[in-house]
C-alpha cells in the first residue's frame, strides 16, 4: 500500500491470534475426532482398520491443517489508518482493497462478544458515505484494544471536519 505525498499511518495490524481462539475450540477437537475415536474402537476390542499410529498422525495433521488455515486467513488481511484515510486489503494471491477518506467516516461502531472481552479484542465498523452497500462498510475485525483504533480515527477524524461558523 503506497502512501500520498504527505500521508502518515497512525495504525496498522492484522488480526489479532487472540480474535481466533473460538475457531480453535471448535475445530482443534473436530481435527482430534479420528484419534478419539479411533482410540474408543481400540479399547473396545474393535478393529479401525489402520494401526493406531496412523490415526494419531491423521489428527496431527488435521490440527496443522487447522492452524495453517487460521494462519492464512490472518495474514491475508491488512488494515491500515493513515491521517488521511482508512485502508482494508483482503486477499493473497487474488487481492481486494477498499479505501475511504476520512471526511466519509460517519459512524464508528466496536462490536465485542464475550469470550472478545476476555481476550480484548473486538470488531470496529467504520460506515462511510457510499452508495453501494459493500461499499459504504469498513470492518477491522479481529483487532487487538479496539478502543484505543476508535480514539485514533475519532482524533483524525475531527482534525478533518471544517470549523462551524457561528451563527448570527
Amino acid at each position: 500500500m503506497e502512501l500520498l505525498q504527505g500521508e502518515r499511518i497512525l495504525w496498522q495490524g492484522r488480526p489479532s491470534w487472540r480474535s481466533q481462539l473460538s475457531f480453535f475450540v471448535i475445530w482443534i477437537p473436530v481435527a482430534l475426532l479420528p484419534v478419539i475415536i479411533a482410540g474408543l474402537v481400540r479399547a473396545n476390542d474393535g478393529d479401525t482398520g489402520l494401526p493406531y499410529w496412523q490415526w494419531v498422525l491423521i489428527s496431527l495433521l488435521l490440527v496443522v491443517l487447522v492452524v495453517v488455515f487460521d494462519v492464512l486467513r490472518r495474514y491475508a488481511t491488512f488494515y491500515q489508518v493513515t491521517n488521511q484515510r482508512l485502508r482494508v486489503r483482503r486477499g493473497i494471491l487474488a487481492r481486494k482493497e477498499q479505501t475511504a477518506r476520512f471526511d466519509r467516516v460517519q459512524n464508528v461502531n466496536i462490536s465485542q462478544s464475550v469470550m472478545d472481552r476476555v481476550m480484548h479484542v473486538g470488531a470496529v465498523d467504520f460506515d462511510t458515505a457510499g452508495t453501494a452497500e459493500g461499499s459504504s462498510q469498513f470492518r477491522f475485525g479481529g483487532i487487538a484494544d479496539p478502543q484505543r483504533l476508535v480514539r485514533i480515527v475519532g482524533e483524525n477524524t475531527m482534525a478533518h471536519e471544517e470549523p462551524t461558523l457561528p451563527g448570527p
